[in-house]
C-alpha cells in the first residue's frame, strides 16, 4: 500500500471518531440540574425579598 493511501485512510478513520466522550445522557442531565439550581435560587431569592418586605408566607 502506498504511503498517500495509508494516510489518506488514517485521515478517513480520524473523521468518524465522537466530538466528545460525554453521553448525550449525562449533557441532558447536567442541563436538568444547572435549571434545577437556578429555578431554586429564583425561588429563594422571591422568598427572601418577600421576608425582608415583612410578608409571612408560611
Amino acid at each position: 500500500m502506498s504511503e498517500s493511501r495509508r494516510n489518506r485512510r488514517k485521515n478517513d478513520r480520524k473523521k468518524h471518531q465522537p466530538k466528545s466522550d460525554i453521553p448525550k445522557k449525562d449533557k441532558i442531565i447536567a442541563l436538568v440540574v444547572i435549571v434545577l439550581i437556578f429555578v431554586v435560587a429564583a425561588t429563594a431569592a422571591v422568598y427572601y425579598s418577600l421576608y425582608k418586605s415583612g410578608l409571612k408566607l408560611f
